[in-house]
């Protein structure tokens, strides 16, 4: 027995153990471990309606941005401070459930035969989902888009693919233009999500009768968890970002800023 059929067969234990309870818990028609994929895209059907909300109020300039990001926080808290905690935490709850859908689906050796073209099509998900998430955060403009544009620049400047530096553009509050967050927003909220819904159509396209929406219960409980997490636990921005002042502490989210 090689090594990787050891792994599979504990990953089958492990994923076993977590079934069995998670059906005592919900039942076998609610258990959220049968649910997954489904689970991921009413995820993303929360940050898509959260983040048409948010871009209502958001204003894409230099100034603007951080100002209406504290403004939907604090003064419009009721809505729209839970509009943004909704779409932070069914973001990273997005992460969580497709990684999770990804390990199940290899341990139990869902990635081949009549399967192979829902797994090279769905592999890509998270790729396209991390540089979402990125690009996310950097419209907040605090301290920690402050950090992450400019890692994530200086990343850049790393591949050879721009012939001019990247992280230049985060020198100094002047060098930074308006253009830069009505570009963030376009790829946040038109680009990259264009091509996230053509990857899940792609992704269930062969697929016989895919679950595309878990089970009502399934998904109201969700949603009361999520609203629940989002009053008792709100999502805040940092200090706001200076570019003449190197960030020195930072929370990250490590869902998505890992990279």
């Amino acid at each position: 027995m090689t090594v990787l059929e050891l792994l599979q067969n504990a990953g089958r234990s492990g994923f076993g153990w977590l079934d069995r309870a998670l059906r005592a818990a919900f039942g076998s028609r609610l258990n959220p471990l049968h649910q997954l994929g489904a689970l991921t895209i009413f995820f993303f059907w929360i940050v898509l309606v959260s983040g048409i909300w948010l871009f209502i109020f958001f204003h894409t300039s230099v100034e603007g941005a951080y100002e209406s990001v504290e403004y939907l926080t604090h003064e419009q808290w009721y809505v729209g401070g839970v509009m943004r905690s909704l779409h932070r935490y069914a973001s990273d709850a997005a992460i969580v459930t497709l990684v999770l859908h990804i390990i199940r689906e290899w341990f139990f050796d869902h990635h081949r035969g009549k399967r192979w073209f829902s797994w090279i099509t769905g592999i890509p998900l998270l790729w396209i989902i991390i540089p979402l998430g990125i690009t996310g955060y950097w419209l907040v403009w605090d301290k920690l888009a402050q950090y992450v544009a400019l890692t994530s620049a200086e990343l850049l400047d790393w591949l050879p693919i721009f012939t001019d530096s990247m992280a230049r553009n985060f020198l100094s509050d002047e060098a930074l233009s308006d253009r830069f967050f009505t570009l963030m927003a376009f790829l946040h909220l038109i680009g990259l999500p264009l091509f996230l819904v053509f990857a899940i159509w792609l992704h269930v396209f062969r697929i016989s009768e895919p679950r595309i929406n878990p089970p009502r219960n399934l998904m109201i409980g969700t949603l009361l968890a999520l609203l629940i997490l989002s009053l008792v636990y709100p999502a805040l921005s940092q200090e706001k970002a200076d570019l003449a002042l190197a960030p020195q502490n930072v929370s990250l989210d490590w869902y998505y800023l890992l990279v």
